[in-house]
């Protein structure tokens, strides 16, 4: 008998997975990774040429609070124009029943795989600056990110900071941007996590620990601002 490795055994399954685009504009390239609710998978846009991300929720059996999850953060995300914040290109349900957005694909390094370079104290404080500002613009129009971490921020091979992953985003009821939330019952898609890192905790307590506000990690879900 031969064993197979790790990697074969990886793409295997990724084949074998590979999501029925029949009917959509898209074409499936390759897995990229997995999150809570779903997986993430470079696609053609063959309408505009163009590659995309494509997050699709993993089974259409899932629970509709799933479905709405993640095209609830599919519509905030939207809503959120900013440089700094992957643009949502497309939404909707799979021929299969699941459902799924498509974004921009980011090409990039993680912030945690980054700063592991040498790294001056005066570019980190850039970088710190331009993760600043698309929250600050997200605070503005009244959505919590809840799950700002290293690996949820890319750096471009430009240098441009992008902040990712928006599955746990909290709107504020005050907010410009009007959208209804389900309760608190998953995990947040930290897709781009490295194996062993912290996972973002289940029930009202989300977001990864370590990374919480002290009133977040509490459960204090209304003293969020």
């Amino acid at each position: 008998m031969r064993w197979l490795s790790d990697p074969v055994v990886d793409r295997l399954h990724s084949a074998l997975s590979l999501p029925d685009l029949a009917g959509t504009r898209y074409r499936a390239v390759r897995h990229l990774a997995r999150g809570g609710m779903g997986t993430v998978w470079l696609a053609q846009d063959t309408v505009l040429g163009r590659k995309v991300a494509l997050k699709i929720l993993d089974s259409a059996a899932e629970s509709s609070e799933f479905a709405a999850r993640l095209l609830r953060e599919a519509s905030v995300v939207a809503r959120l124009e900013h440089p700094g914040i992957v643009p949502v290109h497309d939404a909707g349900v799979l021929p299969d029943g699941r459902a799924y957005y498509a974004m921009k694909y980011v090409e990039g390094t993680r912030l945690d795989q980054f700063v592991q370079k040498t790294t001056p104290l005066s570019e980190r404080l850039r970088l710190f600056q331009r993760i600043a500002e698309p929250v600050a613009f997200a605070h503005s129009k009244g959505v919590l990110h809840r799950d700002l971490k290293p690996e949820n921020i890319m750096i471009g091979g430009f240098g441009e900071v992008l902040v990712l992953d928006w599955g746990t985003a909290k709107v504020m009821e005050t907010g410009g941007v009007a959208a209804s939330e389900p309760p608190d019952h998953s995990a947040s898609d930290s897709a781009r996590a490295p194996r062993g890192a912290p996972t973002t905790a289940h029930g009202d307590i989300l977001g990864t620990p370590g990374y919480m506000s002290p009133e977040q990690a509490q459960g204090e879900v209304n003293a969020l601002d």
